[in-house]
């Protein structure tokens, strides 16, 4: 919007509302270059259509009458009617192509043979022991086998030289497994 005191066309809106009437918006503009302060009335799209109706090909209608108006119109989509048909040409190309395709990636889904999985392959094999080494679980309980009335975790820690909270987790699985049980608070036998 070019300003009606300096023509810069930098203009802001400071405020916008619909007219008492309520058939058109008017905005308060303020200009940026000049702060000039101006008001503008935008139409709604039925009086622009007057207005075109009005000035169209430079002549203006002598009536308002409805053969003027449905002339008018109908000049108007004769072009967009025309555009219309070539775009729904355009789109009916397209569809038979994509439901084509559809059917025949469901015919292939149908036919293809369904692979069974193959079952899982274990990657890991289980722990060895060799004939002179004992596991830390096994060294723990025969630490607790050579005490008949019960050994504490700091004194299994002594024992064995593990740390506090590896001992604490085989003390744990083996009672889980009934191997120890305990005979107090922190005191573990063998079951």
């Amino acid at each position: 919007m070019e300003c009606p005191f300096c023509g810069d066309s930098n203009t802001g809106v400071i405020d916008s509302r619909p007219t008492k009437d309520k058939t058109s918006i008017r905005r308060r503009r303020q200009c940026l270059a000049c702060a000039g302060r101006f008001t503008t009335y935008e139409a709604t799209p039925e009086q622009l259509l007057l207005l075109l109706l009005k000035t169209h090909g430079g002549k203006r209608a002598k009536r308002k009458s409805s053969d003027a108006v449905l002339s008018f119109m109908s000049e108007a989509l004769k072009g967009l009617s025309a555009e219309c048909e070539r775009l729904v040409g355009g789109v009916a190309q397209v569809e038979p192509a994509k439901r084509i395709g559809r059917k025949l990636r469901a015919k292939a889904q149908k036919k293809a043979p369904v692979k069974k999985k193959a079952p899982a392959k274990k990657t890991a094999a289980p722990k060895r022991k060799r004939a002179g080494k004992l596991s830390d679980t096994a060294k723990v309980l025969q630490v607790i086998r050579g005490h008949k009335k019960g050994v504490d975790i700091p004194k299994l820690a002594k024992k064995t030289g593990f740390a506090d909270n590896k001992i604490r987790a085989i003390v744990y699985r083996a009672n889980k497994e009934g191997k120890i049980k305990r005979v107090r608070r922190g005191v573990y036998i063998l079951a």
